[in-house]
């Protein structure tokens, strides 16, 4: 900075001091981990369901996707039916209960059936960021869903 006038040091200083704030902001890839998603009240999207991803083809009517309700109570959609149930978190352990859905006929059982035999396997629940698994009573994993904000 020696020849450099005073106003020209300011003006150097100062955008430095702009792109140390941008860096180490709240938007920086360095900033803290991800806040992990509520298990209730939020729209969880189906992205991998028995080790396979899940792609919504074009004209799907929806993507899966589930709720779950303060009151106990799961709704969500399949691909082709919506359904219902309840549902019972202690500690790590998910269990579903008294599942139904609706009757449509689907042109293309892509997930809903595998979907179905999930929930009746599944024993456990891991929730970090805005990943959701389900897991075997083994503590492999069945489904992976994310946390999708809602509009």
């Amino acid at each position: 900075m020696k020849g450099m006038s005073v106003a020209g040091r300011i003006i150097v200083l100062g955008c430095l001091a702009v792109l140390a704030a941008c860096a180490s902001g709240p938007g920086s890839q360095q900033g803290g981990p991800v806040p992990t998603a509520p298990l209730t009240n939020t729209y969880w999207k189906l992205v991998e369901l028995r080790g396979n991803a899940v792609n919504v083809p074009q004209g799907q009517q929806g993507e899966p996707h589930m709720i779950f309700r303060d009151d106990g109570r799961v709704n969500g959609f399949s691909g082709c039916n919506r359904f219902v149930g309840e549902y019972t978190v202690t500690g790590a352990n998910l269990l579903f209960d008294s599942m139904a859905s609706t009757r449509m006929a689907c042109p293309d059982d892509n997930y809903e059936s595998v979907l179905y035999d999930v929930f009746a396997d599944t024993a456990g629940v891991f929730l970090e960021g805005k990943v959701l698994k389900l897991l075997d009573e083994q503590g492999h994993g069945l489904a992976r869903f994310e946390a999708v904000a809602l509009p």
